[in-house]
């Protein structure tokens, strides 16, 4: 048989799976240093209900038809009268706010919260005079809420139109000819307008191309294409939003060097382990899994290379990519070969004892009762152990969902052959074997993350509020992804939304998992019991996991372009895409700077920064891929900063 193949970074459906899985689980942080008793809690001096300002209204920019209009919200926040995190909508017409712009409503808080180290326990209120609905006012929100926390005022002549991402760029809208159009005609009140960047040359509602710089120029007003909330904040205010001066060359400790590296080697004897079992089976069933295993082949190359250029945790995370894919290769093909020469009762065998998986699952939850929590590097791990066990979990549940679809085909009679069983089983096998390794990946981060010198969590930290606070997040991102996306897409081409999700499900298993984890914190934090003291770092190790990956969908798909089935095969804006990059970089950087001014280097967070940017300069997948990664580790960075009690660092003036 031929195994001529090209080695390429782009992957195959099934090594995409892998990378949401194993991937996903590295984008985690840690610390330096040897274990050692706690140190003493950091001072807490600036975590305090500190908003300069209560209410503030806005100019938001909405398109009917072909007329552009400008319409108004108002904004407050006060402390919560129950000491709970919450947002209240209010509305002066029947159906004045849509879903989508609920769902904005809730991003531009989640956003502006993480980007000054507001308090979470905050109420605010969103009052909207007349009807608006879309997503397309997220990025003046979030200024607003920001101008808010910080005390500063917006400048009266500028308005803008742009969605907020998880991240905090500024993501793409519609109708802009329209809404440029729109400010032109209030009469000179506005002087700029904000656009989304890439949207200098946008379609209007006559199906033509704009130049709407060129028409704001026409007509005395100044068009600015802006690509993250801090150029937004600096248009919309005259100030700079603070943040955090950006840690200058990411390295990873020598001590952090040491434990990647023999976490890596770990891996690599695991996947050479795998290697040979795969290479065992017949040429035939190799044949049909050669791509993915060439795939995996190309992830241990690439971790042997980075260990050799002083990158162990981009090796790390390349290592487990590939120990991963390549067990799963091994384990769900030599399935497959078995039942090809022993009949269907092999699968009917594996199936029916799939709860060996669930107790995989459970037996390694039960292991984290016994682990108490002290210092932040504890935090850390035990947080990211959940975090990888949600999608383990989850990764069970869609598989066993799988499965029962293909009893009911067999029930129904639609196979024809066991070849037919074998193909369609192929994918859930391939998932259970991936939950083990997921599995596997948590309990190798835990040991590398935990009990590492680091502070003491603040005694004024409130972790049920956090976990709370972040859950949400994740949820408010899957909701926003639902109501922009999904929502839209099913519009178009005449669909429920269930018909959508259930499509970009069989294309992209981040979607599937997406919607699948939404189902497991109750499963979970039920098998904890209310009463463990662990259950909130499990709510939040479902709140930093899926944060991630929800933003990351949004991204890709606000950003990417569709072909007719539904793949992403290309991206709407080069410079939107290239300026997400570069900021979600940036904010790694200086949310670890304000960490190792603690003298706490985030070991594991540094190694997700190599890797991410590694991908960054792959294919598209890649670079949406670096994104997610980087604003998982953005949001665990804040995680850790409001555990220890300094939030607000490096993020107020």
């Amino acid at each position: 048989m031929s195994r001529t193949t090209t080695p390429r970074r782009h992957a195959s459906r099934l090594m995409r799976a892998t990378a949401v899985v194993a991937a996903a689980a590295v984008m985690l942080t840690g610390c330096t240093l040897f274990p050692a008793d706690p140190v003493a809690p950091v001072e807490n001096t600036d975590n305090t209900v500190d908003y300069q300002r209560t209410e503030i209204t806005i100019p938001m920019l909405a398109v009917s038809g072909s007329t552009g209009s400008i319409f108004e919200q108002t904004i407050s926040v006060k402390p919560s009268e129950d000491g709970k995190f919450s947002i209240d909508i209010s509305e002066d017409e029947v159906g004045g706010f849509g879903d989508m712009f609920q769902g904005a409503a809730w991003s531009s808080v989640m956003v502006a919260t993480l980007l000054t180290g507001a308090d979470i326990t905050n109420n605010y209120r969103f009052a909207l005079r007349g009807r608006g609905d879309g997503p397309s006012a997220g990025g003046i929100t979030t200024a607003g809420l920001l101008s808010l926390i910080l005390g500063d005022e917006f400048l009266p002549d500028v308005v803008m139109t742009g969605t907020i991402t998880p991240s905090g760029t500024i993501g793409p809208v519609g109708g802009v000819p329209e809404k440029v159009t729109g400010v032109v005609d209030a009469d000179g009140d506005y002087t700029k307008v904000l656009i989304p960047a890439g949207s200098r040359n946008s379609m209007n509602t006559q199906g033509q191309v704009v130049d709407v710089v060129e028409y704001g120029r026409k007509n005395g007003l100044e068009v600015v294409e802006v690509g993250d909330i801090f150029e937004a904040y600096f248009h919309l205010t005259g100030k700079e939003l603070p943040a955090p001066s950006a840690a200058r060359g990411l390295k990873v400790t020598e001590p952090g060097y040491t434990r990647f590296k023999t976490a890596t080697e770990r891996q690599l004897n695991d996947f050479n382990r795998a290697d040979l079992e795969f290479t065992a089976l017949t040429d035939g069933i190799q044949e049909a899994a050669w791509e993915s295993y060439i795939e995996a082949l190309i992830m241990a190359d690439e971790a042997d290379r980075l260990l050799s250029q002083g990158l162990p945790g981009g090796a790390f995370i390349e290592a487990m990519n590939a120990k991963s894919l390549m067990q799963a290769l091994a384990g769900a093909y030599g399935i497959a070969q078995d039942a090809l020469i022993n009949g269907g009762g092999v699968l009917d065998r594996e199936f029916s004892s799939i709860g060996t998986v669930e107790r995989v699952f459970t037996g390694f939850l039960d292991r984290l009762d016994t682990f108490k929590v002290e210092t932040l590097s504890d935090a850390e791990a035990i947080t990211t152990a959940y975090g990888n066990a949600f999608d383990a979990f989850t990764l069970y549940l869609f598989a066993s969902s799988s499965i029962e679809e293909i009893y009911a085909a067999l029930d129904a009679g639609a196979y024809g052959s066991i070849e037919e069983v074998i193909n369609d089983s192929l994918y859930p096998l391939l998932l259970l074997e991936l939950s083990v390794t997921q599995v596997e990946a948590a309990e190798a981060i835990f040991e590398v993350g935990r009990d590492l010198d680091s502070p003491a969590i603040s005694e004024n930290a409130n972790v049920a509020d956090i976990a709370s606070f972040f859950r949400r997040a994740a949820d408010a991102n899957l909701e926003a992804f639902t109501t922009t996306e999904v929502a839209p897409l099913a519009e178009n081409y005449g669909y429920s939304d269930q018909v959508i999700k259930d499509i970009l499900s069989e294309r992209d298993i981040a979607v599937a998992l997406a919607y699948t984890a939404s189902d497991t914190i109750g499963m979970i934090t039920n098998y904890l019991g209310k009463e463990n003291p662990n259950a909130a770092y499990a709510e939040m190790g479902y709140g930093w996991r899926n944060y991630a990956r929800n933003a990351g969908l949004i991204e890709k798909y606000a950003q990417g372009q569709m072909d007719g089935d539904f793949n992403i095969v290309g991206v709407r804006s080069d410079s939107y895409l290239s300026n997400a990059l570069e900021f979600s970089a940036d904010q790694v950087s200086s949310s670890v700077s304000v960490l190792e001014g603690k003298e706490y280097t985030p070991v594991l967070i540094v190694g997700a920064f190599e890797s991410a940017g590694i991908d960054r300069e792959g294919d598209l997948t890649d670079k949406f891929f670096a994104i997610e990664s980087n604003t998982g580790s953005f949001a665990m960075a804040r995680v850790l900063a409001y555990l220890g009690g300094f939030p607000t660092e490096g993020y107020r003036r």
